[in-house]
């Protein structure tokens, strides 16, 4: 009797405890896809295109010189790389006590907007797909990514077009043009496009995870607003070391504001005392007839 009636304490209290999305795969569903990819150095003078249908899956990486969870999810991604067309962008944590060196205030700020928390190590893929932490939900992380990256966003017709123009005596010039059927995402949906700076190797040997060596760090974002043609000339941002910077033109979909749920009318102190009791409330009732249970068996 008396393990029966712990049991079912046991089981009272585990029914308040809250659940995490940690390890396991999540669909975002507030948030529309990115996609683009295209790129040319910063240093020359140079244009790049691709068929929609031929752009590389995009891969964002929220990870830090501090962490040393995320060397596994970015080892894993690595190991997949020669699997699949895809690109993985590296946004380090920038925002807080433990700043990271390669991070920037427009990336940390952009992640925030987009994903709401800031937790490194994540992935996300084609930005549909969230997968948070180094602890793989199957067999390994590689098996989770490569079935996250299944999901292709299949955006029918069109193209992606990045042009850029070096000059020395002014900013460069970048000029973007984007070719897509927007009947394949939900009504009033618009496009943003922006470019993103990325530092193909940087070496910051006095990061906490010993890596030394970072891969595909986003040191800047430029926002191209939502036109999906353009003309503009912009300034870069500075490499943390080297002069290797590389332009990337991505694109993101927002979706249309989901209309604000109606309020439910609030309930009042009477009307709430005469409710069920909640799960914890619950809980400390079971507790309470175990340690009666308990006492009586004593008495006994």
């Amino acid at each position: 009797m008396r393990a029966r009636i712990a049991l079912i304490v046991l089981a009272l209290c585990l029914s308040t405890m809250p659940t995490s999305h940690a390890g396991s795969p999540e669909k975002l569903e507030n948030v529309g896809p990115v996609f683009g990819g295209v790129y040319v150095d910063a240093n020359v003078s140079g244009n790049s295109s691709n068929n929609l249908s031929e752009l590389p899956a995009i891969v964002e990486d929220y990870t830090a010189t501090w962490c040393t969870n995320c060397i596994a999810v970015e080892n894993a991604l690595k190991d997949i790389e020669s699997q699949h067309q895809m690109q993985t962008y590296h946004f380090h944590r920038f925002i807080g006590e433990n700043e990271d060196p390669l991070g920037s205030q427009e990336g940390d700020d952009r992640w925030i907007e987009r994903y709401d928390q800031r937790l490194p190590p994540t992935a996300i893929f084609n930005g549909t797909i969230r997968q948070i932490g180094s602890v793989p939900d199957g067999d390994s992380l590689q098996d989770d990514y490569n079935l996250n990256l299944a999901n292709s966003l299949n955006l029918g017709v069109g193209s992606s077009t990045l042009g850029w123009v070096v000059s020395n005596n002014s900013n460069p010039i970048v000029t973007w043009n984007l070719v897509v059927d927007m009947a394949n995402f939900p009504d009033d949906s618009e496009i943003k496009s922006s470019l993103w700076i990325v530092e193909k190797l940087a070496y910051f040997p006095d990061g906490g995870n010993e890596e030394e060596y970072y891969n595909k760090s986003v040191r800047g974002i430029i926002d191209l607003g939502n036109s999906t043609y353009g003309t503009m000339e912009v300034t870069m941002p500075t490499a943390y070391d080297g002069d290797d910077l590389q332009v990337h033109l991505i694109h993101e979909v927002i979706l249309p504001q989901a209309e604000e749920p109606e309020e439910e009318p609030q309930v009042s102190k009477e009307d709430d005392e005469d409710s069920l009791p909640s799960l914890g409330l619950v809980a400390v009732i079971g507790i309470t007839m175990f340690a009666a249970a308990i006492v009586q068996q004593k008495q006994q």
